[in-house]
Formats: C-alpha cells, structure tokens, sequence
C-alpha cells in the first residue's frame, strides 16, 4: 500500500490528537473509535503456495508471523533475503541483521515490537487496571513545561492509537494512562478493544553493511528517545551500519525516532508517522539520502522540541541531501540540521504545517536550501524570528534560493547568537546568500537579528539578500541592524536593490 493511501486511511480513523508544543502542559484530546469485531492485521498463509504472485520474482526464506524471525536471522549466514508473509510479526527482541541481508514484506506484513494486554479489572473508582506488569528503568528526555512522562519508552496502544502517558491518578482521563506501583491503569474502558503495550526496544539494529529493508510496516517499539526503531547503528553511538536501504517502509509508534540511519543510509519512499519523537534522526551519517518520503505528525510523547523533537533533525552529518520530502504536521522543525553538519542539500521539499521552523539549519556549516515549497511553519512563534519558515542560526557558508515561503511565522530569518566553536570554525552567519525567492508574509519578518552586540554580522560577514520578490506584506515586514524596515527601508541597507515587492 503507498504510502499516500496510507496517510487518507489513517485520517479516516478520525483520531485526533492535540500537537505538544514548548511552553506550557500539552493537553491531548484522543477519542478512541467504537470498538468493531475487526481481525487482527494478516491471517498467515501456510506456506509460499499460499502467496501466488508474491514470491515468483524473488529468491528467499518466506518468514510466516508464527514464525520466531529472531531466530531465524541468529541461524542464517549473511546475504540472506527474508520474505515476511502477510500479518503480525510479533518480535521480543531486537533483529539484528548480518551483513547483506534483506528483508521484504509480500503484502501487509507488520513487524510489530508490542505485547497485547488482557485480564483489566475495574477498579472501585471507574478506573481499569491490570495488575503485574512492571516498566524499564529508562527515562531520557526533557519534556515540555508541565510534563514529566516523556522519557519513558513504553507506550500504551487502544486499537493501534498511542495513549497519552501521565504521572498521576488525577490527571487520567478519556484517552491517558499511567504506571502504577506493581501494574499500570488507564481512565477507558478496554473491553471488546485490542490493547498492546510496546515491550520490544528495537526492531532492527545493528551495524552489520548493505542492510536492505523494504515494503513493510515497523509499530510500536518502545525506542528510548533519540533512537530509532529501525537503527543502522549499534546503541550508545557505536559502529554504523553502511550503505542500509530502508525503501517504501511505514515506521509509527516508535517512543523515540522512527529511523536512526548509519552511513551512506539511503531511506526513500516511506511514511514515518506518529512517532514519540521524531520520524528521522542521524547522527554522524556520511552521505546519507533521505528522499521522497512522508514525514507527519511526529512529537507526540509530549518531548521539548528544543531539546529534540519534530519531523527530522540531522546532527553532525557530511553530504547529507535531503530530496523530495512531504514534512508535515510535526510538533518540532520540520527539517532540522543541528551541530556541525556540512555540505547539506535542501531540494524540491515541500514543509507546512509545522509548529516550528520549516526547514532549519542550526550551528552548522555549509549548505544549499533551493526549490522547496515551505509553508504555515512556525505560526505563533514568530518573536525574534524563531517561527521562520527556513531560518539560519549561527551557521556560515549557506545559500538559499529558488524557495516558495509563504505564511510562515516569519519568512527567511537567520539569526546570530554567542554559541561558540565548533569543529569546524565559529558558529557565525556569515556568507549567507538568500536570493531568487518568491516570500509571501502575512506576519513576523525577514532579515537577520543578533543579540551578541557585534554588527560585523550586517557589516563584514557578507551577508546578503538579492533579486528576492516579497508578496502581500504590510509594514515593517524587515529586520536589520535591530530595526524593524519597511521595503523601501530594506533597500536604503543595501538589500534586494534587484529585488521587488510583487
């Protein structure tokens, strides 16, 4: 199933939950759909007769959900290709591939890291609880303000949605749950209802080389955060797995990130949705691709953004691209460059809706931002233009062009903070080239804001904005040299001379 159809079944469901955002206690709204008689996922054929058309064109081990798939891959030299059957493959360890394996779903196959839960009581209270269930010691990650349950992996699942964990007897309510001493207790009512806990930490991880993973759908692992549950790299920042294909892959319900890549990680064709955390992270990855893929409604365990949550965030990459992605509806940046990466490419994306900046590129180095589309990104964040829709912060060398940004919470911003050194020289704005955009602004600004007190950042650094066409603004919609500049005032500095207001 593409992954497009995909995203229309799931916004048939009619689940809505509230985005967490940084600077207050995130209150979710989660209405659970009436409970059906609907089968679990696959009924799992016998054998490889059973699946015609699906195994003729391919060479492999056909892996059924009854199937211990751990096992199998423990036991199985390397090269080998697994051909997952349709169904629940349900794993309570972690696979962890050997060198040129594959796997590759035939039909609906979900590798799913969750235990299902039966046997709740009600309690005198109204409240449902199951005893003798106890969770990990884990707890990483800051939260927003007023939270304090984001750190926990374990996630609570009521008919495939994600509940909303809290810490205290009187914060439960329709759709929210909590650990209590020696079991946990949630405010709805289970009967007639499929509930799973995720258990299982990773489903794939590992740093084994050419790792091919495609045509399935990865749910509910209890990720720690700023992990995935598909994870080209051994855990604790160990070896990176090599040249992973992860291709036309459905990754929702991970605690953490939905995919952590290695180097040379190409992941294409995929929908990473409803993640705790993130859809994707990288950290370190050399020319990794991330491409044509559907990044949605990420954050949603209640994680600070600032601290590291949203669609993508890349962290000391090189020659990392970023192509053809639809990032939206995340609770965080959209796209997100972070510490040192160098030579990043932002092409042909198309970024809206994000409660944060579109595609932002932080502390960094050199990098190309051209031809996307970015919009209604960052709204109701637009003081001192952090809601931009492609900001640079303390990041030199970068160019952006040939970008449609419209109605963001401000346009194309960079911003100059004291953040110190990194490997590869100062964090500073300097050479950034902003030219051939098209900038619609309805509110926030334009322009480059510091608060270090040194001006060589509009003087020296080489800062420049050019040939840029500005559509419906009213006001003072520029920021220069700690003002605030009509057009005309815009162009008094020395800025979009080739420029025009359309």
């Amino acid at each position: 199933m593409s992954r497009w159809r995909l995203a229309a079944l799931v916004i048939a469901v009619g689940v809505v939950a509230v985005a967490c955002s940084p600077g207050g206690p995130a209150q979710p709204t989660i209405t659970l759909p009436a409970p059906t008689s609907t089968p679990p996922v696959g009924t799992a054929p016998t054998g490889p007769e059973d699946l015609p058309g699906l195994v003729d064109d391919l060479d492999g081990v056909v892996v059924q959900p009854t199937d211990d798939l751990v096992a199998m891959v423990d036991g199985a030299d390397p090269g080998t290709t697994f051909l997952l059957a349709p169904g629940k493959h349900r794993i309570e360890e972690p696979i962890v591939p050997k060198a040129g394996m594959a796997f590759v779903g035939l039909g609906e196959a979900h590798i799913d890291g969750s235990e299902p839960l039966g046997g709740f009581r009600q309690t005198a209270d109204g409240l449902w609880r199951l005893d003798g269930i106890t969770r990990s010691d884990v707890n990483h990650g800051d939260c927003i303000e007023g939270y304090d349950a984001c750190g926990f992996p374990e996630d609570l699942f009521v008919d495939d949605i994600m509940l909303w964990q809290v810490t205290s007897p009187d914060e439960l309510a329709r759709g929210r749950w909590m650990w209590d001493d020696g079991g946990l207790v949630m405010f709805d009512d289970p009967t007639s209802r499929r509930v799973e806990l995720s258990r299982t930490t990773f489903a794939f991880v590992g740093d084994a080389p050419e790792v091919t993973i495609r045509d399935l759908v990865v749910e509910k692992f209890a990720t720690m955060a700023q992990n995935g549950a598909i994870q080209a790299q051994l855990p604790g920042d160990g070896p990176y797995g090599k040249g992973w294909l992860i291709e036309n892959v459905e990754v929702t319900g991970s605690h953490g990130a939905g995919i952590r890549t290695g180097d040379g990680t190409v992941v294409r064709g995929s929908y990473l949705h409803r993640n705790g955390q993130l859809g994707i992270t990288v950290s370190g990855g050399t020319d990794v691709l991330i491409e044509d893929n559907e990044i949605a409604f990420n954050n949603i365990a209640g994680f600070d953004w600032g601290w590291e949550g949203g669609g993508a965030k890349f962290t000391q990459t090189l020659g990392l691209v970023v192509r053809g992605n639809w990032s939206h509806d995340n609770d965080g940046p959209g796209l997100w460059t972070d510490i040192d990466a160098r030579n990043t490419l932002y092409e042909d994306n198309l970024v809206e809706g994000n409660s944060a900046p579109g595609i932002f590129h932080e502390i960094s180095y050199a990098a190309v931002i051209r031809n996307n589309t970015v919009t209604g990104n960052g709204v109701g964040k637009d003081e001192w233009l952090w809601g931009a829709g492609i900001l640079v912060a303390a990041s030199s060398d970068v160019e952006v062009y040939g970008n449609i940004v419209t109605d963001n919470g401000d346009g194309i911003a960079g911003i100059q903070q004291d953040r110190g050194e990194g490997a590869f020289g100062p964090y500073e704005i300097r050479n950034l080239w902003v030219h051939d955009n098209t900038v619609t602004m309805t509110r926030g600004q334009t322009g480059i804001v510091e608060d270090t007190g040194d001006r060589r950042v509009f003087t020296e650094w080489n800062n420049r904005f050019d040939r840029n066409t500005y559509l419906d603004l009213g006001g003072r919609r520029f920021a220069w040299r700690g003002r605030s500049l009509d057009f005309a005032g815009w162009q008094t500095e020395g800025l979009d001379l080739d420029g025009r207001m359309g």
